[in-house]
């Protein structure tokens, strides 16, 4: 058990976590609930926020900028954002 909680904890899986589960969101949305499909650009945001964490975090290892809870929200973010815009 304390091997899955060190393994969650790595910023790295937590981004790759957030991503998936907004991927598979917006995926829900996309087929079942909107009543046209969410374009394939606009599904591509988050993914996108999450390689661009990728080279911030290396780049600027120890800064506040690479503080991975942001980069978190900022994905959960795009991903209500995109389900918002596409209701309208």
């Amino acid at each position: 058990m304390s091997k899955l909680k060190e393994i969650l904890k790595s910023p790295h899986i937590q981004i790759a976590l957030t991503t998936g589960v907004s991927i598979i969101v917006m995926a829900y949305f996309s087929k079942r609930i909107l009543p046209k499909p969410i374009s394939y650009l606009s599904l591509a945001i988050p993914p996108f926020i999450a390689s661009i964490y990728e080279v911030v975090a290396k780049k600027y290892k120890d800064k506040i900028i690479s503080t991975t809870w942001y980069w978190v929200i900022t994905i959960l973010f795009a991903t209500v954002l995109i389900i918002v815009l596409n209701i309208i």
